[in-house]
């Protein structure tokens, strides 16, 4: 989604459990699902594990995952701190639309995008660093930035985005996108709603 400016911190919590977790999934876990870094080239040295998530890009009635309900234990605070961030615009509730576990390869890279599609440019888009090191780069627009471990961030995903892995250990992120209906969104390309 975009916004004024290239990202923002919502906050911080304990990775470990959200960690510890991920880690109880067992290696063959991240090599279960591989839809995405096939369909996205630029997510070719990713790996993923779905946990709400639709191949079609929809914006309602995301497809619950059964590894979401192992890990919502794990993934509450960082959901419920995301949740409290964004006041309801309208009667209805917001939403996650897409969560998912993301893991950039030792020497991997994402090179620079832009996200499209009429969902990502009407969610907030949040990443939560659960593994990582000080030789991680995730750029957005042109100023780089290293999100610790246990922080938020929302990024502005319409700006142009890149991320390098320049250590010898997998990064990995929760991505969390989170719509709140009836907010109005000024995209470069017009004015949506959520």
């Amino acid at each position: 989604m975009h916004f004024d400016g290239l990202c923002r911190r919502l906050g911080a919590v304990d990775p470990k459990p959200l960690a510890d977790a991920i880690d109880a999934l067992g290696e063959d876990a991240w090599g279960e699902y591989q839809k995405r870094q096939q369909q996205f080239k630029v997510h070719s040295a990713t790996e993923t594990i779905p946990l709400l998530f639709d191949e079609d890009s929809r914006h309602t009635d995301p497809t619950e995952w059964p590894r979401l309900a192992a890990l919502e234990p794990a993934l509450r605070p960082a959901l419920d701190l995301i949740r409290g961030d964004y006041p309801p615009v309208s009667d209805k509730p917001g939403y996650f639309v897409r969560i998912i576990l993301t893991r950039l390869v030792p020497g991997g890279a994402i090179p620079r995008h832009r996200d499209g599609g009429e969902s990502l440019a009407r969610s907030h888009r949040h990443h939560l660093a659960v593994t990582t090191n000080p030789l991680v780069e995730f750029y957005v627009g042109d100023r780089k930035h290293h999100f610790a471990a246990g922080e938020i961030w929302e990024i502005n995903n319409r700006q142009p985005h890149e991320v390098r892995n320049l250590s010898e250990q997998g990064r990995v992120h929760l991505i969390a996108d989170y719509v709140v209906p009836g907010e109005r969104i000024d995209d470069p390309a017009g004015t949506v709603y959520a």
